[in-house]
């Protein structure tokens, strides 16, 4: 493996630097090369300190808890290990040495009891009765002798050893996979802490590990605002990382966790579609839950909000829900009870989520004719669930109408199915770009076909550590953002743009691949919104052969240059009407694939995934079934697509007028609608434009003029009537918005 720069090598220690915060109410020692907090002396310790300990008989009475109550008290009453659980609970509300003794005696003989079941993901049920062990061993210390702490301390590391990462925690990656899920960041750091006095080995190497690995990871992708585990695992993975937030919290290590974490879980908020389902990514269960029935976010939601008193979070875990009967006891000792839900309504419309994500949400309102697009980057792909998907775009209206394709689990098996390895994680299933090489091969032990897509990073394998994840050699970058942009006003915008290089995810059979995305709120009712991609694509190989894609639920409608997409199931009433403007009607070829036996077509194989009917009417699935492969009709290296999707009522329906117009090096749309002329411009060559330019908008109605591509720094902006004034273009914008009367307009760098 090559070396690190030496710029990320210092970014990874500053990462890890921020574990040891300077006002910590702990002491701190290394251990395998990091520093990790001293559990304190004291009992409890684990989850709660003497003074949270005092809060109980409160919190057992307080009438915000109340459900979390009763839900706890139902668990208990028909499982044991919940019962234990709870009854230890009370008993540190209400201490009894005979009742504690009782709890002591059958929580090590349910210990003794536990074993591997024959199921899937069986640790998991191993690992959460370490748990358990963990809290009655620390939160009814002064009641064990001194043979039962050993006897605890031996079926503790028994467990351990059952767990997929292995005992001592070497096995699994701590960036993804089952490693970075409860087993370490929960489990045995919990059972360590519990039995740190006796036995510290425990909790130096599960902490040791998180310290060391899984910190630097998180702190690194914390920073932008999102997770990288889809709509589904996603919200499962980033609620494990809270459990640390709160363990060394309570530990006295304060927060060891970069405060950006705060804002992940915006992510997920604004993905949320009216009937509460989100938009797909990566691999999805989610929507086994029947339509009409909210996504779950896991406890992520109210322990984040908790922790960080965010209203915004404590109001979407309240709409959403989804807490794990293994995780109701958190809400019930962590919920911040004081905390007042936030309405999302008064969050911005657009928000854009960085680096290493670089993905972009823009929504219309918050309400139930929402429109929502979603635009992609992926400068990091950080695989596992993640999907090879860089510059996808999403669009929802009354439904889904441009979607993700394919689904997790079905006839084909689940992760790593044929299905999962040629189609569901593939480019080919995603609104992305295909550039075809026949010779192509995608080399991997899991044998991935070719489908004209995206490389896959490293061979897919997944990064170990943040250092595998960030060094070039193993090929996880896979774009770069060169601009975004939200405006005018950020609370309610009109136009939300995003910028993408991902020349770097198609590898050697590329020279340049960079699409641009705009979406524009058009506040009418009857035409809500339109979404605007342009791509400028040049292949290595003028043979080689390439595909714009659009995936749908229902079969669209091509006409000439428009495609019709309608949904019409379950009352919903959505409508996209696609108008392809480039390649040129002369070199313009649209076909229409899916249909029975075509649904997951991949060059000549279709890779079903096939569902029990009955089931798939229980869930929300969303599969889709069909596509159009928008391509030039002549070969050439370099080509550029234009296409302007808007989206109205099926059945009130209104399509607005749209065609191409360029100005010298300008390139871009017109959209007319009632109030004003729509105007969108691209660079049609390379960027960034450096001008002058010159607009000229024919007609008498008003216009607004969105420019993208521009050279940072002052412009002057010359309108049709008034005065020229000074325009200042950012430079991670790039953009320049103009309104006013038709006519000439000029800008010229200063």
């Amino acid at each position: 493996m090559s070396r690190l720069p030496a710029s990320r090598l210092v970014s990874i220690l500053l990462l890890a630097a921020l574990a040891c915060p300077l006002d910590a109410d702990v002491t701190w020692k290394e251990v395998g090369g990091t520093k990790v907090p001293v559990p304190p002396k004291e009992h409890p310790r684990l989850y709660l300190r003497p003074q949270h300990v005092a809060e109980l008989p409160q919190r057992l009475q307080d009438p915000v808890l109340e459900p979390v109550r009763q839900r706890l008290e139902k668990l208990a009453r028909r499982n044991e290990q919940f019962q234990l659980e709870w009854d230890a609970v009370h008993y540190l509300a209400a201490p009894d040495q005979q009742k504690g003794r009782e709890i002591v005696e059958k929580t090590l003989q349910l210990l003794k009891k536990s074993q591997l079941p024959d199921i899937h993901d069986a640790c998991r049920v191993t690992g959460r009765m370490m748990t358990t062990g963990a809290i009655v061993y620390d939160w009814l210390y002064p009641l064990l002798t001194d043979d039962e702490k050993q006897q605890y301390i031996a079926e503790l590391v028994r467990l351990a050893k059952t767990q997929e990462c292995g005992y001592p925690p070497t096995r699994q990656g701590s960036v993804t996979g089952h490693s970075s899920e409860a087993m370490i960041m929960r489990e045995m750091i919990s059972a360590g802490i519990a039995v740190y006095g006796e036995f510290p080995e425990m909790y130096e190497l599960a902490a040791g590990r998180f310290f060391r690995e899984h910190l630097p990871a998180r702190n690194w992708l914390y920073d932008g605002h999102a997770y990288h585990q889809g709509d589904s695992y996603g919200p499962y993975r980033y609620s494990w990382d809270t459990f640390p937030l709160w363990i060394f919290d309570r530990l006295g290590a304060g927060n060891v966790y970069n405060p950006q974490q705060q804002f992940v879980p915006y992510w997920w908020i604004y993905t949320t579609r009216p009937d509460g389902q989100r938009l797909r990514a990566g691999d999805t269960f989610c929507h086994s839950a029947p339509r009409g029935q909210p996504w779950g976010v896991g406890p992520g939601a109210v322990l984040t909000a908790s922790f960080y008193g965010d209203g915004y979070l404590l109001g979407h875990h309240e709409a959403q829900g989804g807490v794990r009967d293994n995780e109701v006891l958190f809400e019930f000792l962590w919920r911040d009870t004081k905390l007042q839900p936030k309405p999302v309504t008064d969050l911005p419309l657009s928000r854009y989520f960085g680096g290493p994500f670089g993905w972009m949400i823009a929504r219309t309102d918050w309400g139930p004719d929402a429109v929502i697009a979603e635009m992609k980057t992926n400068v990091y792909n950080f695989t596992n669930h993640q999907h090879l998907d860089a510059g996808a775009f999403q669009l929802y209206y009354k439904g889904a109408l441009a979607i993700d394709s394919g689904i997790y689990s079905g006839s084909s098996g689940q992760y790593g199915s044929p299905h999962c390895t040629n189609y569901y994680w593939r480019t080919i299933a995603h609104n992305c770009l295909l550039i075809y090489d026949p010779n192509e091969e995608f080399r991997s032990s899991r044998g991935y076909g070719n489908d004209g897509g995206q490389r896959l990073p490293n061979g897919r394998s997944e990064p170990r550590t943040l250092e595998v994840l960030l060094d070039p050699d193993n090929g996880y970058r896979t774009g770069t953002v060169v601009a975004h942009s939200i405006g005018p006003e950020p609370a309610k915008p009109r136009y939300t743009v995003l910028t993408s290089d991902i020349t770097a995810a198609y590898g050697d059979k590329v020279e340049s691949v960079v699409r641009s995305a705009v979406f524009l709120n058009l506040d009418d009712p009857k035409a809500p919104a339109a979404l605007i991609v342009y791509d400028r694509v040049v292949a290595a190989d003028p043979a080689f052969k390439k595909f714009w894609l659009l995936h749908t639920i229902e079969e669209p409608k091509v006409d000439g240059n428009r495609t019709l997409v309608d949904r019409t199931e379950y009352g919903q009433r959505g409508r996209m009407i696609l108008t392809s403007l480039l390649p040129a009607a002369d070199d313009l070829q649209i076909q229409t694939v899916g249909g029975p036996g075509r649904e997951y077509w991949v060059f000549g194989e279709n890779f079903a995934n096939d569902q029990d009917p009955q089931r798939a009417e229980r869930s929300s699935q969303e599969p889709g079934a069909w596509r159009i492969e928008i391509s030039p009709k002549q070969p050439a290296a370099e080509n550029r697509f234009l296409n302007v999707m808007q989206v109205t009522d099926r059945i009130d329906s209104r399509a607005l007028p749209v065609e191409r117009v360029q100005w010298g090096p300008l390139l871009g749309c017109r959209i007319t609608a009632s109030d004003a002329d729509w105007i969108v411009l691209f660079p049609s060559g390379q960027t960034p434009l450096q001008g002058p330019l010159t607009v000229e908008v024919s007609g008498k109605q008003r216009c607004r003029i969105l420019i993208c591509g521009l050279k940072a720094g002052p412009w002057t902006v010359t309108p049709p009537t008034g005065d020229p004034h000074r325009g200042d273009v950012d430079p991670e914008r790039g953009t320049a918005w103009l309104e006013g009367p038709a006519g000439r307009w000029t800008l010229t760098p200063k």
